[in-house]
């Protein structure tokens, strides 16, 4: 028994530093969900946006130089939080603008959370989507709902245990987002073909 006090300390020294270093993750993910849900109101608004999302990023690099060789923190609920909502946000951008949406590798997240990123973006996606039927920009609606066809597709696709991806809920929320969606372009085109006739 004699070298159990140093292992207990030893053992009690690690369960302190990680204590710290998820509290100082909860605190950093609270910051980077809220400028992510900064930049999505942005986007929608029309507003000036960039400042908002390369905050987050910032931020985000700063947790994860801090927890990157923590797996208990890092892929703890917090951390995934942001790093889903920091995915999704910079897919978001990425879409608007006609870029290439950034990788898991580049954004320095883990591959489910970017995974679970691109599934709610569907719900953005379909936001703008309206907002171009409710100002009678078929086109761009139409344009909109081919790349929630695309991104809805690689949604789909994964096909893997909930222990390792809890994404069957979000699938099944992206079938109806684009049932819904498909039959809003539907009736937009109707009215639209309606109108020409008067």
């Amino acid at each position: 028994m004699k070298d159990i006090s140093r292992t207990v300390s030893a053992v009690s020294e690690r369960m302190d530093r990680l204590e710290l270093l998820r509290e100082r993750s909860v605190a950093a993910s609270r910051s980077i969900i809220r400028l992510t849900k900064r930049t999505i109101h942005a986007i929608h608004s029309g507003d000036e946006y960039r400042s908002f999302l390369n905050n987050a990023v910032s931020e985000f690099n700063s947790l994860y130089e801090l927890i990157r060789g923590e797996p208990e923190v890092l892929f703890s609920g917090p951390a995934e939080d942001a790093m889903a909502e920091l995915a999704e946000a910079c897919m978001l951008s990425s879409i608007v603008n006609d870029d290439e949406i950034p990788s898991y590798s580049l954004l320095n997240i883990t591959p489910q959370s970017w995974a679970m990123g691109l599934a709610d973006c569907l719900g953005e996606m379909r936001r703008i989507l309206l907002a171009h039927l409710m100002n009678d920009r078929i086109k761009e609606a139409k344009a909109m709902f081919d790349d929630m066809e695309v991104v809805c597709g690689h949604v789909l696709s994964f096909d893997v245990p909930d222990a390792i991806l809890p994404i069957r809920r979000k699938q099944d929320v992206a079938r109806s987002v684009m049932e819904r969606t498909r039959t809003d372009i539907a009736n937009a085109l109707l009215m639209s073909r309606a109108d020409l006739k008067y």
